[in-house]
């Protein structure tokens, strides 16, 4: 709990900064992080391209290649 308290405490100063007009209220603080969270969020994955199990995985889980970025 003392974790969301401190979220909502730097969200407040994150609203202000922002500009936008966003009630004050935990609930709608809250829902302004979760938003900045899943517009900043990215996550790298790494998977070694030698042997079967990689063709395996990709098989298994199409959105690897559908839905990601690939740097070989």
């Amino acid at each position: 709990m003392d974790e969301k308290v401190e979220i909502l405490d730097k969200m407040q100063t994150a609203v202000r900064e922002s500009g936008k007009k966003i009630e004050t209220t935990p609930l709608a603080m809250f829902g302004f992080y979760v938003e900045r969270v899943k517009a900043n969020l990215r996550i790298v994955l790494a998977m070694s391209p030698i042997g079967d199990s990689f063709r395996n995985r990709l098989r298994m889980f199409p959105s690897l290649i559908n839905c990601a970025t690939i740097d070989w």
